[in-house]
């Protein structure tokens, strides 16, 4: 069975930035990093989002840890 959900999650896109999720939801809660949107659920939870082709294009263009941790 293949995946098709078009999104990924926080966890599987910092796995592949070689980075801790949370820092990584933070840089997209900042608007630090191209891709991803994060906003509040009515309850006051976080909820990221962040679309495949964004994130596929984002590590396309070559892009090193150093570049994305400031």
């Amino acid at each position: 069975m293949t995946d098709k959900r078009e999104t990924y999650t926080a966890k599987e896109c910092a796995q592949r930035l070689g980075m801790n999720p949370n820092s990584l939801r933070n840089l997209i809660r900042t608007k630090q990093v191209p891709f991803g949107i994060a906003y509040r659920q009515p309850s006051g939870r976080m909820h990221f989002i962040i679309p495949k082709a964004a994130f596929e294009k984002f590590m396309a263009e070559g892009v090193s840890r150093e570049e994305v941790i400031p």
